[in-house]
């Protein structure tokens, strides 16, 4: 599993407490700073005496104008690292 930020640094956001239910609240600040909403699902993750909460990344939607291929040209596809990317 891989984060969502591969520039993973350490900063301390306060302490959070389970509850007698077993819940445990994310501190805002850190749910704002990371967009963390209400039913965001994470994995839990045992390392050794610590616990990580990987977050699931939501599935990647496929985006369509409706045209086709061919309705576009080859040109288009061809072109389009060079026109995303500046020909690098």
């Amino acid at each position: 599993m891989s984060s969502t930020d591969d520039t993973a640094t350490e900063e301390e956001y306060g302490e959070a407490e389970i509850n007698d239910r077993g819940r445990l609240t994310i501190p805002k600040e850190l749910r704002d700073d990371l967009h963390i909403e209400g039913g965001t699902t994470f994995t839990v993750v045992r390392e050794g005496r610590d616990i990580r909460l990987v977050r699931h990344l939501p599935e990647l939607q496929t985006l369509s104008t409706g045209k086709s291929r061919d309705d576009w040209g080859e040109k288009a596809f061809r072109d389009a690292g060079e026109a995303t990317f500046g020909g690098r």
